[in-house]
């Protein structure tokens, strides 16, 4: 299971909830990815290096990186 280096809360350019995910390139997470969440639900964005994942896909996104309910669940508390 692949770790984050970057995650947190935010919109996408059309104002929907979802999450800033970064990651060491890895070519079959990259796969999964595009594989297990719509086009529509997901963005890359190049100049940041970070993909923009639609809220509705958190419990998939847990699946797929083993901190991110870590990640998520400490900022949640600092607010």
């Amino acid at each position: 299971m692949t770790n984050l280096h970057t995650c947190y809360r935010g919109g996408n350019s059309d104002k929907e909830s979802g999450f800033w995910l970064g990651f060491h390139y890895d070519k079959d997470v990259v796969e999964e990815l595009k594989k297990k969440i719509p086009h529509t639900e997901r963005r890359w964005n190049e100049e940041t290096k970070l993909w923009w994942v639609s809220e509705k896909y958190d419990e998939l996104l847990q699946g797929m990186f083993s901190n991110f309910y870590a990640l998520i669940h400490l900022q949640g508390s600092l607010f």
